[in-house]
C-alpha cells in the first residue's frame, strides 16, 4: 500500500524541526547565580551549553502543543495507542517526585549546567506525544530527517575541527556569537580544549551518543536507498557523522553505535548482499577517514580502541590500583595500600609519629622551610607528605604514573577535639566511616570511574521505589562525603559527582524505580514491535526503510544510555526520533491488517 504523496503536516511540524535542527546547536553564555544548598555543589558562574538550550526547548514544546491543538481543531483526529498509558505513568511520577522533593527549585528547573528538571522531562513526553500524532506522511518524515541531518553535519564539522586543534567556538568570530555584549570583556579568558571533540553538545560523551545515534540512522538509509543522487548525499552525511563520532573519542558512544550497527547488519543481511558495491565504497571511505584522523591525532583513535582491552581486564578481575583505604580514629590516621600500612599518630605535644603496620616506629626528616616530610623507611618511597602548620593541614600524595597520583589534605585539630579530619566535599572536614555500596570492589576505575559511581548509586534505589528524590537532584543525594572512595576513583576528594553516567540509574533515582519500569516498558514494547516488523522482512517501501533506520538509532542511544546520562543537548533529538519510529510502526501495522 502506498500513501498519498500530496498530504503533509509540515506546517504543524515546524516546532519539532526547530528542536531537531536548532536546539542542539545553541551555545550562548548565561551568567547564573548559585544560592542556597547549591553553593556547596557548584561554583561555576557561566553556563554555555545547557541553559539556553533548555529555554529554547521549552518554548518549542509550547509551540508544538499549540500546533497539535490547531491540528486537532481542524481534523478532530488523534492516534490511539497503548504507549500513552506508560507515558502517563512516567509523567505522573515525574510530577509526584517533584512535589515531594526536598529541593523543589532544582527538581523544577534542574541542576546547574544540566537543567533537566520536571519541565524538561515532561517536555520530552509532550514532544513524543506530538510527534506520534503529527508525523504521518512521507514529506513529514523527509522534512524532519533532512533538518536533522543538516544540523548533524554542522555539529560533526565543528567536532572534527576541534579534534584537529581548531575550535570554531573560541575563535574571535565564535566568541562574538556565543557571548552576549555584556560578557565580551571575558572573551580573552575563554580558551579551547583540544583533548577531545564536544562540538556544541558540551561533553564528548554526549557527542558520542548523538553521532552514534545518527550514524546508525544514516547508514541504514544509505544502504536501503535506491536513488543514486540521494545515496551519494547520504554517503557524504555518513562520512561526516562518522568523523564526528570518532572525534568525540567517546567509548560509550562507540559501544552504542557499534552494537546498533551489528544488530542492523543482522536485520539487513539480505539488503547488504544486494548493495555490496555501494557499501564497499563507503567502507573504504570510513577506512580513509579513520586512518587520516588517527595519523593526524598521533594515534589517539587506535589508542582509544585498544583501551577497551584494559576495561575487559578490569571487569575480569584485575584490580585498578594499590591504594585501598584510609581510616581515622580520633588522633590516629591509618593509610592502607595493597602492600603496606602506615599509622600516623598525633602525640601529646602535637607532633606527628609514624609507625608501620607492625607498630614499629618509622623515622622521618622534616624540612622546616617547606614542611616536606621524608620517611626514612624505603617501603614508603611512594608516600609524600607536607606539613602546612599555618593552615593546620597535612598534605598527602601517593601513587604512580600508571594509576595517577592521589592527593588529599588532612586537617589537624587540637581543640575542641584532638585528631585528624579528611578534607573533602565543599571544603569541609570529615571523619571516615562506612559508605553504603554495592559491587565493583577493586574495580572502581572501570569505565572511566563509572564502577565507583555505580557502586554508590545502586544502593540509592532502595529509597526511591515509589517516587524519586526529584528530577535532576541526583547530585544532591549522592554520598559526596565518600572521600576515601573518591580518592580511590578520582585521585582527589574534592570532585562533585552530579550524574550517575547511566540513564537508567538516573531515572530510577530521580523519579523512582516505578517510573523507570514504565519507561523501560515503553522502550520494550517499541523494540518488540520493531523486531517483529523488520526481522526477515523485505524493505520495499519508504516507511519500512525509515522505520528500521530509526530503530537502529534508538538502539544506539539506548545502549549508550548504559554509560551516559540523559541531557538537554541530545535527549530531545532522541525523543523525536522515538516518536517518528512509533508512528511509522503504527502505520506499518495498519498496512498488515
Amino acid at each position: 500500500m502506498e500513501y498519498s504523496k500530496e498530504k503533509s503536516h509540515i506546517k504543524y511540524l515546524l516546532p519539532i524541526a526547530f528542536i531537531l535542527a536548532v536546539v542542539p546547536l545553541i551555545v550562548y553564555a548565561k551568567k547564573i547565580s548559585i544560592d542556597g544548598i547549591l553553593k556547596d555543589y557548584w561554583s561555576q558562574q557561566l553556563d554555555f551549553f545547557s541553559y539556553y538550550k533548555m529555554i529554547a526547548f521549552l518554548i518549542a514544546v509550547l509551540a508544538s502543543v499549540i500546533s497539535l491543538v490547531v491540528y486537532y481543531y481542524k481534523r478532530r483526529k488523534l492516534k490511539r495507542t497503548y504507549y500513552y498509558l506508560f507515558m502517563e505513568i512516567y509523567g505522573i511520577l515525574i510530577i509526584i517526585s517533584t512535589i515531594y522533593s526536598t529541593s523543589p527549585s532544582v527538581a523544577l528547573w534542574g541542576f546547574p549546567d544540566r537543567y533537566e528538571g520536571m519541565f524538561v522531562l515532561l517536555g520530552y513526553l509532550i514532544i513524543l506525544f506530538v510527534t506520534i500524532n503529527l508525523v504521518e506522511y512521507k514529506p513529514d518524515i523527509r522534512f524532519l530527517l533532512f533538518s536533522l541531518l543538516l544540523s548533524a553535519a554542522v555539529i560533526s564539522t565543528i567536532g572534527v575541527f576541534q579534534y584537529f586543534g581548531v575550535d570554531p567556538l573560541t575563535t574571535v568570530f565564535g566568541k562574538e556569537i556565543i557571548l552576549p555584549s555584556s560578557l565580551h570583556s571575558i572573551g580573552d579568558n575563554i580558551s579551547a580544549r583540544f583533548d577531545y571533540a564536544f562540538s556544541t553538545l558540551y561533553n564528548p560523551n554526549y557527542m558520542g551518543s548523538y553521532t552514534g545515534m545518527l550514524l546508525a540512522l544514516v547508514l541504514t538509509l544509505y544502504t536501503l536507498t535506491a536513488k543514486k543522487k540521494i545515496r551519494i548525499l547520504l554517503g557524504c552525511f555518513s562520512l561526516l557523522i562518522f568523523a564526528g563520532w570518532l572525534a568525540s573519542l567517546s567509548r560509550a558512544g562507540m559501544v552504542g553505535g557499534f552494537c546498533s550497527i551489528v544488530f542492523l547488519v543482522i536485520l539487513l543481511r539480505r539488503e547488504l548482499k544486494k548493495n555490496w558495491k555501494a557499501l564497499a565504497v563507503l567502507t573504504l571511505g570510513f577506512m580513509l577517514v579513520f586512518t587520516g584522523m588517527n595519523y593526524a591525532g598521533d594515534g589517539r583513535l587506535v589508542k582509544e580502541v585498544f583501551s577497551f582491552g584494559q576495561e575487559v581486564k578490569i571487569a575480569a578481575g584485575k584490580k585498578t590500583g594499590e591504594f585501598k583505604d584510609i581510616t581515622i580514629n580520633k588522633d590516629q590516621l591509618t593509610i592502607i595500600t595493597k602492600e603496606e600500612k602506615l599509622q600516623i599518630n598525633l602525640t601529646e605535644d602535637n607532633s606527628l609519629a609514624f609507625r608501620d603496620g607492625a607498630g614499629k616506629k618509622v623515622d622521618y626528616k622534616l624540612k622546616k622551610d617547606g614542611g616536606i616530610i621524608k620517611l626514612k623507611n624505603g617501603k614508603y618511597q611512594a608516600y609524600k607528605f607536607r606539613l602546612l602548620p599555618d593552615k593546620g593541614l597535612l598534605h598527602f600524595e601517593y601513587g604512580s604514573s600508571e594509576f595517577g597520583k592521589k592527593k588529599v589534605d588532612f586537617k589537624i585539630t587540637t581543640k575542641p577535639e584532638r585528631g585528624f579530619w579528611i578534607m573533602g566535599f565543599a571544603g569541609k572536614a570529615y571523619k571516615t566511616g562506612q559508605i553504603e555500596k554495592w559491587g565493583f570492589e577493586g574495580r572502581e576505575n572501570l569505565g572511566s570511574n563509572r564502577g565507583y559511581i555505580w557502586s554508590r548509586s545502586l544502593p540509592m534505589l532502595k529509597d526511591t521505589i515509589l517516587t524519586g528524590y526529584g528530577p535532576d537532584t541526583y547530585g544532591l543525594y549522592f554520598p559526596q562525603y565518600d572521600n576515601v572512595g573518591k580518592l580511590i576513583a578520582f585521585n582527589t576528594t574534592r570532585k562533585i559527582v552530579d550524574k550517575p553516567h547511566n540513564m537508567y540509574l538516573q531515572v530510577g533515582i530521580n523519579t523512582g524505580v516505578i517510573s523507570l519500569i514504565a519507561l523501560l516498558t515503553v522502550f520494550g514494547v517499541y523494540s518488540f514491535s520493531s523486531i517483529k516488523l523488520y526481522w526477515g522482512g523485505r524493505f520495499d517501501n519508504f516507511y519500512k526503510k525509515v522505520g528500521v533506520g530509526i530503530f537502529g538509532a534508538f538502539l544506539a542511544y539506548a545502549i549508550a544510555g548504559l554509560f551516559n546520562d540523559s541531557v538537554i543537548s541530545v535527549a530531545p533529538v532522541f525523543w523525536i526520533l522515538f516518536g517518528i519510529g512509533i508512528s511509522v510502526n503504527m502505520k506499518l501495522k495498519e498496512e498488515l491488517v
